[in-house]
């Protein structure tokens, strides 16, 4: 009886961290800030590169721990064009590795638009700080699934409850979300799929047999609004072509 309460009172809590966030669906991608045209076109090139510093240049580097290996990056993720640092999403492959066998560690190239999502989310609720759980998993059992393609993170950012987390990245189209409530866990999991589903888990670590779908009906008409250009931090603009 006691778990029941504690498994309703934790989906009551999501669902109540999921409405708070229901008016960002529609504005998720922040609105192209007005500018001064005439004004812009009467000041000097170089001038006007003072003026208007790149929104990538003013992103913070954010510190990454994998708590398996223990190892930690900062860094940031994007150029001052908007583009993704290769030099940078290579060295986070490393960090996102499988490091359960210390003496076999093992990694591979990890989906860039994963790692976007991360970075997305920690400047959404201004954390500099990502706890990373478990990304790549090398294919053992088959339920490793997405975690052996490279497409799925267990994650938590400092200072940010995992509801509160797992209702923003709800608003999210064409994502996997899952959050685990067991005192033992406490993460949320993230991956890349092209049909949203969203569910809870209060099993204990390793297990998998409380999964409850917590998916909404509207998750179709949310995939379907999908554009590339959202994947990037809200308040930027991504590069040219980037749709």
């Amino acid at each position: 009886m006691q778990r029941a309460r504690t498994t309703v009172q934790v989906i009551l809590l999501s669902v109540t961290a999921a409405a708070s966030y229901a008016s960002e669906v529609s504005t998720y991608v922040t609105p192209r800030p007005a500018h001064n045209a005439t004004l812009a076109a009467k000041m000097p090139v170089a001038v006007r590169r003072v003026e208007h510093p790149s929104s990538f240049a003013r992103l913070s580097p954010l510190t990454i721990t994998n708590i398996n290996s223990r190892k930690v990056v900062s860094t940031r993720l994007y150029t001052k064009s908007g583009q993704i640092d290769e030099q940078a999403a290579l060295r986070l492959d490393s960090l996102l590795c499988d490091a359960r066998d210390p003496d076999d560690v093992q990694s591979r190239t990890i989906d860039r638009r994963l790692i976007q999502l991360v970075f997305r989310a920690a400047y959404h609720f201004s954390s500099d700080h990502v706890e990373v759980v478990s990304a790549y998993r090398k294919a053992v059992h088959k339920h490793e699934g997405v975690h052996a393609q490279g497409r799925a993170i267990d994650f938590r950012l400092a200072s940010v409850a995992a509801p509160v987390l797992a209702a923003y990245l709800r608003t999210i189209p064409r994502v996997g979300v899952g959050i685990y409530t067991h005192p033992k866990t406490q993460f949320v999991h993230l991956d890349i799929r092209e049909h949203s589903f969203h569910w809870l888990d209060a099993s204990p670590p390793r297990r998998h047999w409380r999964e409850q779908n917590i998916s909404s009906k509207t998750l179709n008409a949310q995939d379907a609004q999908y554009k590339r250009r959202d994947d990037w931090p809200e308040g930027t603009m991504p590069p040219d072509g980037v749709r």
